[in-house]
């Protein structure tokens, strides 16, 4: 019966918040994955881990693993048979090798043709010896941001590697696997909480993954993260509701708490009053960033407290409290400062400045970008349509970078386009400007809000074109995974405010505009920088289509691949397209499309002379074509997608007519040339709306 378990503890020095919950996933991918490949069926792999332990427990393993055949491949059959079909040394080898007789032996197709291949019978083996190659290998293929190397350096990890525990057993865990993990050999202890209980922890017998939580929570340990959050959860409620405040929703902070700690302890600290002055923005972040301290709110308005994790049960004497209220002081006295320092001059002040900032040492400083994105944002207004103020647009172009030359900034680079925005607003900036000033940095690719305000969204595009334009036109152009400047989450935000502000720019036509404010940076060809360009920023669309929006790749590529780059437009296509496809008219319709595709690209597009049409049914797809044409004009011009689409299926009908009743590819050249022109008249008023050839089944 398959009523075995394995644990694996892997014990290192302290591992980055960030690296843990891909390690969870990773060994829990490995894991199942290895034991499938060797036979294992029907068990359950989980991961758990703490700042400082791997743990793996797989549940419903049998005492040994289970006899399997498995097909094994040799060599080509040229080689293995003479030409008269009779077996050659090759052959008679491979199959002594599987234990098999040569007339067991068969054809197959392989990679670069065909192989013969046997069935070898493979006995199963105790499963602790087969989980004691499985586990190193596992662990070993971890995948982490960053490693680190430790001892003479021959062993590469997140961490160095203090212990690892490997039990196996039914009932008890009372079978010790043996096998040795970055120079550290497996064994059956471990140890508590280094503050709480140290001490050494014999886990020989014991019962399974539960009684070994048991035993570690009273040492101080929570191995399972799930559980941690929910005791840091209610330790932040209940601290908060202490002095009758709330705990600030931030979600991302809390996972990051989890995973930094053994033991989910949660200490309240006091604010000093002086610091309630400073903007809201420049407390929270100060508290968060640096001290990732969550922030109680009173009324919706930042209370006098914070809340810091703390690795331990308790801090009897306040020196834990004490600790974090000094560094937390220390901070917000150099937020203060800095915020002091500023003010003495408005945003305007700082402008100047920004000639001594360089933006890239290729492409000159941000007062020159500033200058640039000023200019390319009125051209993309005028494209989308949008009525701006003149002044306002300049101003904002101006002051968007400014707060790269405060202190504050300086000291708290979290804060860029935030402080501006502050600063802007205090010296009382139109609220246009003091807006787009805010919001230029949001969103982050798919994260974060989209910018409130015309001016805001339209610089905010304007500002990362430039700066695609730009790295593109020195050759710093992201390659595989590498991508210094995040050029694929800059590219992502433009493609996303464009879609959902929405702003109605051709990307095609605006990536032109971009590059040819950066001409004299050019380092190569300017068509294919432009070509290169332009393919970003299409893949980036279609990823945001697929990813964000939740449309299918065929009817993303149907839509793209008939024209692309307004976004919003883009996007309401492809889900009208989504919406009516499985219906019968217009899967008929996609059908007879793809027929005209066909046979278009095959044999041209011929010249339309309406005169050399004389069958009924060439006669009635005109007539069609005629009245389709001008409701999907009228249709695509108001934004009616559906309407359009409703447009083309009255072609469906006719298009069927006239495959059954014409042939398109007669001997009379000048018919031939006739019907094919029409069918290139029905092909171009289809790809107005999308390619629909480009649609599976």
């Amino acid at each position: 019966m398959s009523t075995h378990e394995f644990l694996l503890e892997v014990r290192c020095e302290e591992i980055p918040a960030n690296a843990l919950p891909g390690a969870r996933a990773q060994l829990v991918e490995g894991f199942a994955r290895e034991l499938t490949e060797a036979g294992f069926g029907g068990v359950e792999t989980r991961a758990y881990s703490t700042v400082r332990r791997l743990v793996v427990s797989v549940l419903g393993l049998p005492e040994r693993q289970p006899d399997r055949d498995e097909e094994v491949t040799g060599p080509p059959v040229k080689a293995a048979y003479t030409g008269d079909g009779a077996p050659t040394q090759a052959a008679a080898g491979f199959a002594k090798a599987l234990g098999i007789s040569v007339e067991d032996l068969r054809v197959v197709k392989g990679p670069k043709g065909e192989v013969i291949a046997g069935t070898k019978h493979l006995i199963g083996r105790a499963t602790a010896e087969v989980l004691a190659e499985v586990a190193p290998r596992v662990v070993a293929g971890l995948h982490f941001p960053k490693t680190m190397r430790w001892g003479s350096g021959e062993h590469a990890f997140v961490r160095p590697v203090h212990g690892v525990v490997a039990l196996f057993g039914a009932g008890k865990l009372a079978t010790q696997i043996p096998f040795e993990l970055f120079g550290v050999a497996s064994g059956t202890a471990t140890v508590g909480h280094r503050v709480i209980s140290p001490g050494r922890i014999e886990l020989r017998a014991v019962r399974g993954f539960a009684s070994y939580a048991e035993m570690l929570g009273h040492a101080g340990v929570v191995v399972d993260p799930a559980v941690r959050r929910e005791r840091l959860e209610h330790g932040t409620q209940a601290l908060a509701a202490e002095v009758g405040c709330e705990v600030r929703p931030d979600p991302g902070l809390v996972a990051e708490h989890v995973e930094l700690v053994e033991y989910p302890g949660v200490i309240r600290g006091k604010i000093e009053a002086r610091f309630l002055d400073l903007p809201e923005e420049v407390l929270i972040t100060t508290l968060r960033h640096h001290q990732k301290c969550l922030v109680l709110t009173r009324d919706d308005q930042v209370a006098p407290y914070f809340l810091a994790v703390s690795d331990r049960k308790d801090d009897p004497q306040g020196v834990v409290k004490q600790g974090n209220e000094w560094v937390a002081g220390a901070r917000l006295t150099d937020a203060a400062f800095f915020f002091a320092q500023d003010r003495k001059q408005p945003l305007s002040g700082q402008v100047t400045k920004l000639e001594r900032v360089v933006f890239h040492q290729k492409l000159g400083s941000f007062a020159q970008k500033s200058a640039l994105v000023g200019a390319l944002a009125p051209k993309l207004a005028a494209d989308a349509g949008v009525t701006t103020d003149a002044a306002v647009f300049a101003r904002a172009a101006t002051l968007l970078k400014a707060d790269l030359s405060t202190a504050m900034v300086g000291e708290f680079p979290e804060l860029q386009g935030v402080v501006g925005g502050i600063y802007a607003q205090r010296d009382g900036e139109p609220e246009q400007v003091w807006q787009a000033i805010r919001d230029q940095y949001t969103p982050a690719g798919l994260d974060g809000s989209i910018p409130r305000g015309d001016v805001g969204a339209l610089l905010g595009v304007a500002d990362r074109l430039d700066t695609l334009a730009g790295l593109f036109a020195v050759g710093e152009i992201p390659s595989g995974s590498r991508d210094p400047f995040a050029l694929r989450r800059a590219a992502l935000a433009i493609v996303r405010i464009c879609a959902e502000f929405p702003l109605a720019v051709s990307l095609p036509l605006a990536v032109e505009q971009a590059l040819t404010g950066r001409e004299s940076f050019l380092k190569g060809d300017r068509t294919e920088v432009l070509a290169a360009l332009r393919d970003f920023l299409l893949e980036r669309e279609r990823f945001y289509l697929t990813g964000a929006a939740g449309l299918s790749a065929d009817v993303t590529e149907a839509v793209l691949a008939a024209r692309w780059g307004v976004v919003p437009d883009d996007l309401a296509r492809a889900r009208v397209l989504q919406s009516v496809r499985q219906e019968p008219v217009f899967a008929d319709l996609a059908t007879a499309f793809k027929r005209v595709r066909n046979i278009v690209s095959k044999s041209g597009s011929g010249s339309l002379e309406t005169k050399a049409l004389e069958e009924p049914a060439e006669r009635d797809l005109l007539a069609a074509l005629g009245v389709v044409e001008s409701k999907v004009g009228t249709a695509l011009a108001s934004a009616d997608h559906g309407a359009a689409v409703r447009a083309l299926a009255e072609l469906a009908a006719p298009l069927d007519r006239f495959f059954t009743d014409v042939l398109v590819m007669c001997d009379d050249e000048a018919l031939k040339a006739a019907r094919l022109g029409l069918l290139a008249r029905v092909e171009e008023l289809f790809l107005r709306f999308a390619d629909l050839s480009r649609l599976g089944a």
